[in-house]
């Protein structure tokens, strides 16, 4: 394996192999700033460490930009300016193995990360179906809008999920329900089968179990080891909620103009709420 950790600073080496030599490196790292951009790009800059063998000189630095879906690199190669950097890159590539690569995939993950939750809403472009929002009342998952935003987890008898927390984006809907879909981290694909689908009101505490298939474990326990092990776990239902419904509304009013306002639709006083909060407009949206 290339990358390691140091224990005593918890700084990223590379032992890099070259000539029959292995020279290592200090690591930095960093990504695409874009907070909904999903590339899998990291720029990995290495510094090499000064080494008694090169007589107090630290031998040049090289900055390699590698496509971690790909598993390969991203530097132009026609720009002769980065020629050392090039050949370090491919030096660099042909010796990482696939530990390697789950240690990059979780640096630029940490990376992205920070810069999600540290973005300015005003600068996130988010992508929505917005006649789907606005007339049917479809909701979205936080970790859909912010791929690498912070993830909520759960560890139910021994195995550990992912929980992907689903909310109501009508801007002047008041509702707290949450759609929760729990999924196995060994599947973290949307479409791979999900261990269960839950319903929740957070601001009331309120759990149910969504229409679908029946799963093993009992509501009680699920419930029981979210809460445990996540933090003020209502509060950050709370907090995520108004995040996304602020990015949905900056981003509604750059990209949507429905032909027929909203206030015009005639809905009627005991129809559903199209929110899609189950209870009648009249008593929520309307």
């Amino acid at each position: 394996m290339v990358f390691k950790k140091e224990e005593s600073t918890g700084k990223s080496i590379a032992l890099i192999l070259k000539d029959g030599n292995t020279e290592i490196f200090d690591c930095s790292f960093s990504s695409c700033t874009n907070p909904v951009c999903t590339c899998k790009s990291i720029d990995i800059t290495f510094t090499s460490l000064q080494d008694e063998n090169q007589n107090g000189r630290a031998l040049p630095s090289h900055r390699v930009d590698i496509d971690l879906t790909e598993k390969k690199l991203n530097s132009k190669s026609e720009d002769k300016r980065l020629s050392k950097d090039l050949a370090f890159g491919n030096l660099v590539l042909s010796q990482l193995d696939d530990d390697d690569f789950t240690f990059l995939f979780k640096k630029q993950f940490a990376f992205k990360n920070q810069i999600t939750e540290k973005a300015n809403i005003d600068s996130i472009e988010g992508f929505f179906d917005y006649e789907a929002v606005e007339q049917e009342g479809l909701m979205y998952a936080y970790n859909d809008v912010l791929p690498y935003g912070d993830q909520m987890q759960v560890n139910i008898n021994g195995e550990d999920y992912l929980i992907f927390d689903q909310y109501c984006l009508l801007p002047k809907c008041s509702c707290t329900d949450t759609n929760l879909d729990i999924v196995s981290v060994k599947e973290t694909n949307r479409e791979a089968e999900e261990l269960c689908s839950l319903t929740l009101k957070y601001a009331k505490k309120s759990w149910g179990i969504a229409e679908g298939p029946s799963f093993s474990i009992a509501l009680g326990t699920i419930q029981f080891a979210i809460e445990e092990q996540n933090t003020d776990f209502y509060k950050q239902l709370l907090i995520r909620h108004k995040k996304l419904k602020a990015i949905y509304l900056n981003c509604r009013k750059k990209n949507y103009s429905p032909e027929k306002p909203m206030e015009t639709l005639k809905i009627g006083r005991n129809k559903p709420c199209p929110c899609g909060s189950g209870r009648k407009y009249k008593k929520c949206c309307g």
